[in-house]
């Protein structure tokens, strides 16, 4: 059964919107992008076991400053090696030197689980039109595209997915935030360890 009203799923009138957070530009654009079209957002960060766990406070910081309700989620015994885990890079062939296998798979599950449990329709990503020329494939519009296939039955309800960046390139994503008030020092990305 496809869900078409709001009163379906029991959805507030300020809609709502699940933003998976790690403190970086993009999905910092994105709770401000969410804030300006008057969504409440719940952000969920999550520890995969990244080495540069900095990422992660910052991340935190940030929401109890803006008084953004949060959830972080601890995945343990999810040990693959890879450049953001073991600081290994290049460990696969055909995609980002700093790849990590299922990472946005995961993530995204997880995310629309607790917009299940929240009885929240929409799930934001920050994948940019960078990591399409970087090759994180499971940042293409065709990936998020065929997850959405897969979240109209995987759910109670329908869950979106949505990726309002993937056209924009990083500067563009940068600008904006300035025009936001929000520098690029104000931000944190653990990549920028590795780079």
């Amino acid at each position: 059964m496809l869900w078409s009203k709001k009163e379906d799923v029991g959805v507030d009138e300020k809609e709502k919107v699940v933003v998976l957070f790690s403190g970086g530009s993009d999905s910092t654009l994105l709770i401000e992008l969410a804030h300006k079209m008057e969504k409440e957002v719940f952000a969920v960060l999550v520890d995969y076991g990244q080495v540069i766990k900095e990422e992660l406070e910052y991340a935190k910081k940030y929401l109890e400053k803006n008084d953004i309700e949060y959830k972080e989620v601890i995945i343990s015994g999810y040990d693959v090696s890879s450049g953001l885990t073991t600081g290994e890079k290049g460990m696969y062939t055909g995609v980002h030197e700093m790849n990590v296998p299922a990472r946005n798979t995961i993530f995204l599950s997880i995310a629309a689980g607790i917009a299940e449990s929240n009885r929240i329709r929409e799930v934001w990503i920050g994948c940019d039109m960078d990591d399409f020329y970087g090759k994180f494939a499971d940042c293409f519009q065709s990936y998020i595209a065929e997850l959405n296939n897969t979240f109209k039955i995987a759910f109670s309800y329908p869950i979106t997915v949505e990726a309002p960046l993937l056209g924009f390139r990083k500067k563009m994503v940068l600008k904006l935030l300035k025009d936001f008030g929000i520098e690029e020092k104000d931000l944190y990305s653990g990549y920028r360890e590795f780079v």
